[in-house]
């Protein structure tokens, strides 16, 4: 076939286009899949004198049908949504300052909506047909429309199971973390201290990462190799283990660097460059925010439409030799090795994109770091949280970071499924069992739903109630 569907781009993209690009020989798994079937799919014959490049399905998932396949209306579309949807969704990370890993939502207005219309719950589980370990109801009170959530993980699993649907449909993110010797890599992003996690095999030069790892040997072998810059190794505890930590950027791809890292399965290339040169632009949720409709760029490589970078070549026009115009319409995305740039045009965010948005975090235990000026609300007011304090939060608890007067982080309980009321009566009679005479008069002006009054018959009938059932009726708190 001739065309796939890019999950990077999000579009449709010709394997003519793509062959003229790095892809072809460094190409990470999982980025092109079959506008049919959905089916991973790559790039063959690429250099081939004899035939043209196109795209085929992997061995063990060809589909008859969809090798001959021709074109079929809204399939592309069709299938786009359903990769979008696991592509933007969920990501996972570490957190550089609480020395955490955690997983990252995005979700919009509209399914936000579609998910709290269906009572839906977000739940992740580190194995099948096991409890989840995280259970999040789906709507806009744990959730705020566009601006990404982290939760941090609290079971160490190689994989991770996550449903939308409250279990009954279920995405497997795989290779999220690896065995006890072997190396986990984050990108260390500038905006924030959440370093995203390294899904693709390749590593470049001159680019911070964070690797991490449950042996300090191999920790210690990165750390001692000549042409990697690195800070002081680092340890810490998180999922009841103990990790090491060593930030670090490749100065140079030499013989005793690419082997270290080929041990570990990850491929070393020297990295690209792409500056945006003019007008001024912001960052925004990762993304590059300018106020006009054309950009003035600096590129190391060649720009090639549907095959690095998502639009057209009627977009892109060579003002000189080394500087490139680009026209923004409405978004555009540059991907090309190292390079994962996304431009947006200010006027489709709105007014709001001129403030920086602030983060929310959910944790039940929360260490203070020295990032922010943090202060805890509870019951008891407003307290000055002091840096490396650790905090256990409940339910009506937040935590909220400020810096230079302006909020930078909200930090919540983790969301609890609330019981329903005959639950709570099933409780509260297990756990204080003390009783006394049920009096019917003491009932007669209560309002109340069917359970706490099929709850009051029973009484009636056995001539007790249970103390602390009767207070919380009394008091309407059920």
């Amino acid at each position: 076939m001739d065309k796939a569907f890019d999950a990077v781009l999000q579009s449709e993209v010709d394997a003519a286009a793509i062959a003229k690009t790095s892809y072809c020989f460094l190409g990470e798994r999982f980025r092109y899949q079959c506008l049919c079937c959905g089916e991973e799919v790559y790039l063959a014959a690429a250099d081939s004198s004899e035939r043209s490049p196109h795209f085929r399905h992997r061995k063990g998932n060809n589909d008859t049908e969809c090798e001959r396949y021709l074109g079929q209306l809204d399939t592309a579309e069709h299938f786009a949504l359903l990769r979008r949807h696991k592509h933007e969704h969920i990501e996972f990370y570490f957190n550089r300052d609480r020395m955490t890993f955690e997983l990252c939502t995005y979700f919009t207005e509209e399914e936000l909506q579609a998910y709290e219309k269906g009572n839906n719950r977000l739940t992740v589980s580190s194995k099948y047909c096991t409890d989840p370990f995280l259970a999040i109801p789906l709507n806009k009170e744990v959730f705020v429309p566009g601006r990404k959530s982290y939760f941090t993980i609290t079971e160490f699993s190689t994989q991770y199971i996550v449903s939308f649907d409250s279990g009954f449909n279920s995405c497997i993110y795989q290779d999220v973390m690896r065995d006890t010797k072997g190396i986990n890599i984050f990108r260390v992003r500038m905006q924030d201290e959440h370093c995203k996690h390294q899904t693709s095999s390749l590593l470049y030069t001159n680019t911070e990462y964070i690797g991490i790892s449950e042996c300090e040997e191999t920790m210690q072998e990165l750390a001692s190799l000549e042409y990697i810059i690195s800070k002081e190794m680092f340890s810490f505890v998180t999922e009841n283990r103990d990790f090491y930590g060593l930030k670090f950027s490749v100065k140079q791809v030499e013989f005793s660097v690419r082997h270290f890292f080929q041990k570990h399965d990850y491929q070393l290339e020297t990295s690209e460059s792409f500056s945006i040169l003019w007008p001024p632009v912001y960052v925004r949720n990762s993304r590059s925010i300018c106020t006009g409709d054309t950009i003035y760029v600096h590129s190391s490589f060649e720009l090639i439409p549907h095959g690095n970078i998502n639009v057209d070549g009627t977009f892109t026009r060579e003002n000189d030799r080394d500087i490139l115009q680009l026209h923004v319409d409405d978004e555009v995305i540059i991907y090309e090795k190292n390079i994962d740039i996304c431009v947006q045009k200010e006027r489709k965010l709105g007014m709001e994109t001129v403030l920086e948005e602030s983060v929310t975090i959910y944790s039940d235990r929360y260490t203070v770091s020295e990032q922010y000026d943090y202060f805890l609300f509870d019951k008891n007011g407003c307290t000055r949280l002091l840096s490396g304090s650790n905090v256990y939060l409940s339910e009506s608890d937040r935590i909220v970071g400020y810096k230079n007067g302006h909020i930078k982080v909200y930090v919540y309980a983790c969301p609890k499924e609330k019981m329903d009321t005959g639950q709570l009566i099933n409780e509260m009679v297990k756990y204080h069992p003390q009783s006394e005479t049920f009096e019917p008069d003491d009932f007669m002006d209560i309002t109340t739903n069917e359970t706490v009054l099929a709850y009051l018959e029973n009484c009636y009938r056995s001539g007790r109630i249970n103390t602390v059932v009767k207070r919380y009726i009394k008091e309407r708190m059920i």
